[in-house]
């Protein structure tokens, strides 16, 4: 499996949040959508995305990449993760 670099994984975790908040500040979907798709970015999409780097990169292994979803489980590979020291 290749490597995923580092700007390539911080458009793919920020695209949907940059999306969600320009379309609600043009008004175009209200505070109720807003909000739950904050809230499926924050424990679905940024866990995956997250998992799958990790994963990619044998930081964890196939079994381990639903403890992604605990909240702040994959905090100990943060530097990892968005500065990619090791």
């Amino acid at each position: 499996m290749r490597k995923i670099n580092l700007p390539f994984f911080y458009v793919m975790l920020a695209l949907p949040l940059v999306a969600l908040i320009i379309l609600y500040r043009a008004q175009r979907i209200d505070s109720t959508f807003f909000v739950t798709g904050l809230l499926i970015w924050g424990l679905i999409y940024h866990p995956f995305l997250c998992g799958l780097r990790l994963l990619r990169n044998k930081k964890i292994t196939k079994a381990a990449f639903g403890l992604n979803f605990i909240p702040f489980w994959n905090f100990k590979f943060f530097h990892f993760l968005f500065f990619n020291v090791e």
